[in-house]
């Protein structure tokens, strides 16, 4: 692979010393050549710092604008939420990947194999692991196949794209091995340097859980999805999440805040959109009898300068961004059950979703006058039978529970690749998918992937060409 080098972030201070968000992090001229082996403390922020852009920043917006979360009102930002979009968008993306996490969590590897390895370094291994895992799992299901197998033989110059199928059982291998290694009495527990739990094994632990559920569920081995799941996060404080720095320096910042209020103010707003009709009083909403929507609107409610200096909207400064999360892990638990073990089973995780949305933990520092407002009542068997306050239009009343919990995800998802992904993933069930709207008339599928990245277009005769956005990758065919 051709790629130029790209910045591996050596230690958090750095970050907060830059003038831009740590989104920008592939730009940096100073960064580490693949002759250094630099300590693994002073390199395991950057790989997570890297895989938080590739998985909250420009490629997750524009999958928002085409799953009905957001609109593009401007510029290049209109262009994209109508599917005019260029391989060049990818760029950025592909280098986090190959660069920002790959390539340096191997650096980290390589120092091992030089130095020795000691209990904190496993547990540095299983975490890296993990982040690969995630990383990867992120590139697969918007690209579809990407190079993987070759990347770390240092002869090829060109490595082949593997498929996807292949990448999925790598991913669980990867996850299994995070696990073995988490579970072992030889790993340390507490890391300084960990952003998301300071080096917490047992939340490490349960995270790789839920990312092995996450990726059963994308490719539909909903058995295996539900069993490991019940492993996964089991509670709110153990979601992967990264929280802005309460120092509020320059470049710290919330992504989506730092987009929206900052250089790119007024290019993409949350007004007017599939998704915030749904929280709405507007026919075909999710407001009924047992549930009302205003404080998870009004958390929703991205706007211009509205997020700043405040942690209770989705895009305020100071909003933890959640990549990983015990809401997740629920969803998955409720619709793995109701497809394979039993309509109950399925309720019953659904309902504790719903006590979680009931909890103080559901939205950050949510407006106080809305706390009387949100109501979450648990679901029953009879909300769900013909007739149903949850199916009016008289469908089986296990497929309208599976309705319920895939919009549940949809709007839990806001902000991630997931009401893009199930967009996709359920496009052939059209009874439980989520009807998002097309951006332009003359569209009848919702876009499919993303372009690769026209740096690995221009540098690996490998890479596939004539592919759209309109093709379907190979798990969603």
């Amino acid at each position: 692979m051709k790629a130029q080098i790209y910045i591996a972030i050596c230690c958090f201070s750095f970050i907060i010393s830059c003038s831009e968000s740590f989104e920008e992090l592939n730009q940096n001229p100073n960064a580490i050549t693949t002759d250094e082996v630099l300590p693994p403390n002073l390199l395991i922020k950057g790989t997570m710092l890297a895989d938080i852009s590739l998985n909250m920043s420009h490629l997750q917006r524009i999958s928002g604008m085409w799953s009905g979360q957001y609109r593009g009102e401007i510029a290049l930002y209109l262009g994209l939420f109508n599917y005019d979009i260029s391989s060049e968008e990818s760029n950025s993306a592909w280098g986090y990947l190959y660069n920002g996490i790959l390539k340096q969590n191997r650096e980290i590897a390589k120092y091992y194999d030089l130095n020795g390895i000691d209990s904190e370094g496993f547990l540095i291994t299983a975490i890296t692991r993990i982040i690969d895992a995630h990383a990867l799992g992120t590139a697969t299901v918007i690209w579809g196949d990407i190079p993987y197998s070759e990347i770390d033989i240092a002869d090829v110059e060109d490595p082949k794209f593997d498929s996807q199928i292949e990448i999925y059982k790598a991913l669980q291998t990867i996850l299994d091995e995070a696990i073995i290694l988490l579970e072992s009495p030889d790993t340390d527990s507490g890391l300084d340097e960990d952003i998301f739990f300071e080096g917490d094994k047992e939340r490490w632990l349960r995270t790789a859980y839920t990312l092995k559920a996450r990726y059963y569920l994308q490719t539909k081995q909903y058995g295996e999805a539900y069993e490991a799941a019940t492993k996964g996060i089991v509670e709110h404080e153990g979601s992967m999440r990264f929280t802005p720095l309460e120092t509020q320096i320059l470049g710290t910042e919330n992504l989506l805040y730092r987009f929206m209020v900052g250089s790119r103010r007024g290019y993409m707003s949350a007004n007017d959109t599939f998704c915030r009709d749904l929280l709405s009083t507007n026919e075909g909403n999710r407001n009924n009898a047992k549930t009302d929507e205003k404080a998870r609107r009004n958390h929703l409610n991205a706007g211009g300068s509205t997020g700043t200096g405040r942690a209770n909207i989705i895009n305020g400064e100071l909003t933890p961004m959640y990549l990983v999360s015990y809401q997740e892990n629920l969803l998955i638990l409720a619709e793995s059950a109701t497809r394979t073990l039993s309509f109950n089973q399925g309720l019953n995780q659904l309902n504790l979703v719903r006590e979680f949305l009931q909890s103080e933990d559901s939205f950050e520092l949510r407006f106080s006058s809305d706390d009387d407002d949100k109501t979450y009542e648990p679901y029953t068997e009879e909300d769900f039978e013909i007739g149903g306050m949850e199916n009016e239009d008289g469908i089986d009343k296990t497929r309208a529970l599976l309705r319920e919990i895939i919009e549940e995800r949809y709007v839990t998802g806001f902000g991630t690749f997931i009401p893009w992904n199930d967009l996709r993933r359920l496009r052939s069930e059209t009874d439980i998918v989520v009807p998002v709207p097309f951006n332009r008339s003359d569209i009848s599928i919702h876009p499919q992937r993303f372009i690769i990245s026209q740096n690995e277009l221009n540098s690996n005769p490998n890479a596939p060409t004539g592919i759209s956005i309109f093709d379907p990758i190979p798990i969603f065919k």
